[in-house]
Order: C-alpha cells, then structure tokens, then sequence
C-alpha cells in the first residue's frame, strides 16, 4: 500500500499546489475566461470569412496564418491585448503566471533548450530544405526582413498568447472551481476547437483542404490536441509558463518562415 500512495504522489506531484496561486474571484474568472475561449472559436469564423472575402497577407505572405486579420486581428487583438487588459485589471501582472521564477543563466538555458525541442518538431520533417531553398530566392535585404517575421512573430501570435489564454489563465481557473481532469479536458477542447473553423474554411496542404472537415480534423485537429495535451499537463505539474511560451514560439517558427518565404505547402 505505502509503494502504491508514493507512486500516486510522484504521478499527481505539482510543483506549485493550485491553492498557493493567486486567483482572486475564482469561480467568476473561470466563467469569464471559459465565456471568452468560447466566443473567440466563433471569431475565429467570422475571421475565416473575413480573409476569404478580402486577403491581407503580411509581406505576401503564402499561408492565412499571417494574413492582417488573423495575425493582427484574431490573435495580437484578440487573444493578446483584450486578454492582457483583462487580466491586469483583476489586480494580476504576469510574474503571477510564472511562481518562483527568477532570469538565471539555468532559467535561460531551460529556455533556449524548450524552444530548441519545439523548433526540432519541424527539423525533423525535413523543413528547413524549404528554407534554405526559398531563402536564396531573395536579395540579402529582403531575405533578413522576411526571416525575421517568421521568427519574431510566432512570439505575438501564438507562444505568448496561446499559453498565457489557455494554460495561464483559464486551465488555471477551471482546475480551482473543478478539479485538475476537468480543467485539462475543458481547457484543452476549447484550444483545439478554435483552430478547426479557419482551417475548415481555408487551409490547403499538411493542416487540411478547406471543406473537407475528415481531413482539417486529421491535420489540425489531431496534431494539436496532442501538443495542447502535452503543454496541458506540463502546466498542471510544473507551473512554469515561460518555457512553455518558448517551446510553443519553436514550434512555430519553422512553418512561418516558410511562409514568408512564399512558400505554400
């Protein structure tokens, strides 16, 4: 019995307890954050139909992803300003999503090792061949601007505000009022939920053909259920967001590099 309760403890071990984080109005904030991860899945229509009916790509961009208004609208708008307002306004700063972190040269090493493991995700696919060959299409100077893109950016649209929305603040609150399964789970189907409508209505290539949902749900849906289950439980145990934010960056970077290359694939 003693040998199954230490294996229990080691496998539900939490780094920092949710009753020593600070969440002020609990139930109220998991209803507000739950509330808004729904309506931002139904933003995320309205922005399909938008990019549909208008295009704005970002320095031609070849991928909706960094479209105007997926990028500025739908994400640095949406799932980063509105959210950061409303979190410092409740009375939180963001050092409240990271407890007990300190800028160490060990701290800084965990995370270029976290973006390293996200970025090799898509090294081992074979990518970067498609960097280097779009990259020697373009002058020296146009070169550096559009690699800079595709790795400054993924940081504003999707490291940062992903992990800050669904793990930081609402997979928090829900494992307050619900318990830590139920906060995965809702969490979780809620960030895999949003993705689908603007890849049903436009993507084309390894994320799915628009229209054909079996195929949207097997390159979108699966792929980020996995990687949204495994940052999910990283933040259930360890409580360390800014390596999440950096593995989360990595993985991005890769396909929006690509993409600013004019590369659709």
């Amino acid at each position: 019995m003693q040998a199954l309760q230490r294996l229990k403890n080691r496998i539900t071990w939490q780094r920092v307890p949710i009753d020593e984080l600070l969440i002020r109005q609990p139930a109220r904030e998991a209803a507000t954050a739950t509330a808004y991860a729904v309506v931002f899945i139904l933003a995320a229509v309205l922005t399909g139909l938008l990019i549909r009916w208008r295009p704005i790509p970002l320095l031609g961009s070849a991928s909706f992803i960094y479209d105007f208004w997926y990028a500025i609208v739908f994400k640095i708008l949406l799932l980063l300003t509105v959210p950061l307002i409303w979190y410092y306004r409740q009375g939180y700063t963001l050092s409240d999503l990271a407890p007990g972190w300190k800028w160490t040269p060990r701290s800084v090493a965990v995370l270029a090792l976290a973006f390293l493991a996200g970025l090799s995700l898509n090294l081992l696919q074979g990518r970067l061949n498609l960097v280097l060959e779009g990259a020697a299409t373009y002058p020296a100077g146009e070169r550096a601007v559009r690699l800079a893109a595709g790795v400054l950016l993924p940081f504003f649209i999707a490291g940062f505000p992903e992990e800050l929305v669904f793990r930081g603040i609402l997979q928090t609150r829900l494992e307050k009022v619900g318990g830590r399964v139920a906060a995965i789970a809702i969490s979780l189907l809620l960030f895999t939920a949003w993705h689908i409508p603007t890849r049903y209505l436009l993507a084309q290539g390894v994320e799915g053909t628009a229209g054909d949902l079996t195929s949207v749900i097997l390159g979108t849906g699966v792929p980020v259920l996995i990687v949204g289950l495994i940052f999910a439980l990283l933040w259930d145990r360890y409580r360390s967001l800014p390596p999440l934010i950096a593995a989360h960056w990595g993985v991005d970077v890769l396909p929006a590099i690509i993409s600013f290359l004019g590369i659709d694939y």
